[in-house]
């Protein structure tokens, strides 16, 4: 048997292998997105109006801007890629703000989840927000969140944002 076949193979093994594992780049400033309430209550700030995302190997930042009451609002985050959390506390809110982010298996989504604390009660969770990243086969980024809450309504929506 020729050594040849069996050395090709074996790169085609690997180039499929490493293709498997690379995972989405979402990096890009997006914005205008295109609003789908698929269930509960729509709020206003439910999504960014503007995101714009820095990925490395090893984390990703988000700075997102929303409508708030004195004008739009900028949250700056940084989120490792490796599952471990990210505890922050909010500016106005003084909740505890812990996020982790989960690769899907195939590295084409990317899982953020957000509890959100009561204020001085770190260990008691008002709501989570689930937030699913991918893209279309357009190019868009979709962002699929929904809020789990301790108290009011749960819901979900869709943002379809384009790249700006």
């Amino acid at each position: 048997m020729n050594k040849y076949p069996m050395s090709f193979l074996a790169i085609l093994m690997a180039t499929t292998i490493l293709q498997a594992q690379q995972k989405i780049n979402f990096s890009g400033s997006w914005d205008q997105p295109e609003l789908e309430m698929v269930s509960g209550i729509q709020y206003s700030n439910a999504v960014p109006s503007k995101i714009s995302i820095t990925q490395t190997k090893d984390s990703i930042k988000l700075e997102r801007t929303s409508p708030g009451n004195d004008g739009d609002v900028t949250i700056t985050e940084t989120i490792a890629l490796n599952g471990r959390q990210t505890i922050r506390l909010g500016k106005t809110s003084k909740r505890t703000i812990t996020t982790s982010a989960t690769w899907s298996k195939e590295g084409q989504t990317l899982t953020l989840v957000t509890i959100y604390s009561y204020a001085g009660k770190p260990n008691e969770a008002e709501y989570t927000n689930t937030e699913v990243l991918e893209l279309t086969p357009d190019g868009a980024l979709l962002i699929t969140k929904t809020s789990d809450a301790a108290v009011t309504d749960d819901w979900t929506i869709k943002g379809i944002y384009q790249k700006s």
